[in-house]
């Protein structure tokens, strides 16, 4: 291939590159993230509500499984209302689209409080094994608490990369052209 034929490709190439970056393309993100943080959230809502509602409905076994764990008496008195109220709470929030973040992020940081306390449990580092959650979930050994929790630890955490995602994407659109120009340019990552 004679050298000026090869020089004029790439002068071809770079020209139809050129008019590519100001063709305006119009790109949705899929539907797809969005309905696996929906079934997501639903599960959490399940979840959620279900915690809540065994330790209000049993209340009574609900404040006795509280005073028997290994934490201060005050905190206990304080936990045994608290918890179930942070539940719903975490509830309403995933219920609304948008507060739906906050709700995910509200059970990811719940569900490692949960989890964290359950491993210095299997590490013996209270003096002896207080009582377990109420409910169906009750009948786990802590192993299995373990790895429900994990379980949800993992949803909870897939669904707050999605949601986040979703949410960057959305405002990167509302940007003004020539910022998105810019950013495109100097490879920034949102």
């Amino acid at each position: 291939m004679p050298f000026g034929t090869e020089s004029g490709l790439i002068a071809t190439e770079l020209r139809s590159m050129q008019t590519s970056d100001n063709i305006q393309t119009s790109f949705k993100p899929s539907s797809k993230p969005r309905n696996i943080v929906q079934v997501i959230s639903y599960l959490l809502i399940i979840l959620w509500v279900y915690a809540a509602v065994s330790k209000l409905i049993d209340f009574d076994r609900s404040r006795g499984e509280m005073l028997n764990q290994a934490l201060a008496p005050w905190l206990e008195k304080i936990l045994v209302w608290a918890i179930p109220l942070a539940e719903l709470s975490i509830t309403a929030l995933l219920i609304f689209k948008q507060t739906r973040l906050q709700g995910i992020i509200l059970s990811l940081v719940l569900l490692l409080i949960f989890t964290a306390y359950i491993v210095l449990v299997k590490l013996n580092y209270f003096n002896y094994v207080p009582c377990s959650c109420g409910g169906i979930i009750s009948k786990l050994s802590w192993e299995g608490h373990f790895i429900f929790n994990m379980l949800f630890i993992v949803l909870a955490a897939t669904a707050w990369l999605l949601q986040r995602d979703q949410i960057l994407f959305a405002n990167d659109q509302e940007k003004p052209k020539t910022w998105n120009r810019v950013g495109k340019n100097l490879k920034i990552k949102l």
